[in-house]
């Protein structure tokens, strides 16, 4: 199970960065993400009674999927961070790391609170994890407003609309999840949903 989590991960990553300057390679490239999305969530699904099972698992395979592909991201683009690459535009330098740097950051604090959280089942994590969440939206609409001033010709108004998201749907989710609770607070999920852990 692990196994297949694992390829779901890394496979649901490479679509981002697939060439799409033809229609077909857009329409495969869809379709590849959808059926391994069907995979992830099966995953999800049928470890609903485990500890880090359904929406829950789902969170921490978005995260770590999230992690491969900011590493990527990065890496392809590490050129731009440069501020020699601004050289013609020195005065839209911080801006842009204005746009960029917070949310990397955020994400990272992220992961290493998460993981924390999963790893010690602690409940004192879920409240930094909230506010981190939180912070992530901000960066993200003040990331936004800076793009829409000063780089109007920016193509990442996906990315922009995909960083507000990921907050906005686990902020409730981490207030509001019995499981959230049960697992890190209460610590009283029923053994017998999982009885293969001790």
């Amino acid at each position: 199970m692990i196994g297949i989590t694992a390829f779901g991960l890394l496979a649901l990553s490479l679509p981002v960065f697939a060439s799409t300057d033809t229609s077909d390679a857009s329409f495969q490239s869809g379709w590849v993400g959808v059926l391994l999305t069907l995979l992830i969530w099966y995953v999800c699904a049928s470890r609903r009674k485990k500890e880090i099972g359904g929406w829950l698992l789902y969170y921490y395979i978005r995260l770590y999927i999230g992690v491969i592909i900011i590493l990527l991201v990065t890496v392809s683009s590490y050129d731009n961070y440069l501020p020699e690459a601004w050289a013609k535009t020195p005065d839209l330098y911080p801006f842009f790391l204005l746009t960029t740097v917070p949310g990397l950051l955020l994400y990272c604090a992220e992961f290493v609170v998460a993981e924390k959280l999963r790893k010690s089942r602690n409940y004192v994590y879920v409240p930094i994890l909230r506010y981190i969440l939180f912070a992530a939206l901000a960066s993200s609409l003040i990331a936004m407003m800076i793009r829409n001033k000063y780089f109007e010709e920016d193509s990442t108004a996906f990315f922009n609309i995909a960083t507000m998201i990921w907050p906005i749907i686990w902020i409730p989710y981490f207030y509001l999840s019995k499981r959230v609770k049960s697992v890190f607070k209460d610590r009283d999920w029923p053994s017998e949903a999982h009885p293969e852990s001790s």
